[in-house]
């Protein structure tokens, strides 16, 4: 049997998580020279380097890379048991849940989840994460989210899908836009100038369409989130694409309107993804089933 030193571990960790010997320290009170000592002693018992030093701190190898998610979670689950026999229980825990979305999930979905958590575990929290879809992945498999929401699709075996519910494209112009109407020709479509939102929110379809179509669209503008587009739209000429979910709240806090889209654009599932542990967490269990119960809903009928 091996000898496992759960300190060490520990010290693990913090250094994948903190990629600094100064910061593991001060987490752990202790010195430097003590991390830098259990550093060593990690590196003799898993015959690898771990870290290597880099411009942006300790860079880990790809060792350290596959052994961070399970001693993390192994970590978590021990201390779990201590504190509190290894369960959850929503009413009295007071934990902070990390949940990655976009601006559209934060306006559109979180205010029903936050509703519900407030019942369900009062002194709970939830710190929401900016969505980046390349780095979401790593976000759960390392712990820094414990769930993601989200439209493109993450086909990645250690990762669990749930499907929410679905949800089509519209266009959005000002209410009282001179030249586009409630159906555009395609030809008109694209004699006007756009905005569009970052590729990092993951809708990225209309751009897709359009190029297989062999058209693209004339951008005026970039911006970060969806949010912004209402009155930017509102107090110009410029017209964007949104999914319907959230379309209702903009045509209703702005002078803006939907329009439909002069090309079809798939209809897309929006879903929820969670790790795949490898040992139980009772408490990310709980979030994932909270989520889905209460934003999964039945697919849009088809026009």
């Amino acid at each position: 049997m091996v000898d496992v030193d759960l300190n060490l571990m520990k010290t693990f960790v913090l250094l994948y998580e903190t990629r600094s010997v100064t910061r593991t320290a001060e987490a752990l009170f202790i010195t430097q020279p003590s991390v830098s000592h259990a550093l060593r002693r990690l590196r003799r018992q898993f015959n690898d380097e771990l870290f290597a030093r880099s411009p942006d701190g300790l860079a880990p190898t790809e060792i350290a890379e596959r052994m961070y998610p399970r001693l993390q979670q192994a970590l978590e689950v021990i201390e779990e048991t201590v504190s509190g026999a290894g369960r959850f229980d929503p009413a009295t825990s007071a934990r902070t849940f990390r949940i990655c979305a976009t601006d559209l999930g934060e306006i559109s979905l979180l205010p029903a989840v936050l509703a519900r958590l407030e019942r369900e575990a009062p002194n709970c929290a939830v710190e929401v994460l900016p969505l980046d879809m390349a780095a979401a992945p790593n976000h759960l498999r390392q712990g820094r989210a414990d769930a993601v929401i989200c439209t493109p699709r993450i086909d990645a075996p250690d990762l669990r899908r749930d499907a929410l519910f679905q949800e089509h494209y519209l266009g959005l112009r000002a209410r009282a836009h001179p030249r586009i109407g409630d159906r555009p020709a395609l030809a008109e479509y694209l004699r006007e100038r756009h905005i569009v939102v970052d590729p990092a929110a993951g809708h990225v379809d209309a751009d897709t369409e359009l190029t297989r179509l062999g058209h693209r669209r004339e951008v005026a503008a970039r911006v970060p989130h969806f949010t912004a587009l209402p009155e930017l739209l509102a107090r110009t000429h410029y017209l964007s694409a949104v999914p319907s979910g959230v379309a209702g709240l903009f045509t209703r806090s702005s002078e803006v309107a939907t329009f439909r889209l002069p090309f079809e654009i798939p209809t897309v599932e929006v879903s929820l993804y969670t790790y795949r542990r490898a040992l139980p967490s009772p408490g990310t269990d709980w979030l994932r089933e909270l989520i889905r119960r209460t934003l999964r809903r039945e697919p849009e009928p088809s026009t």
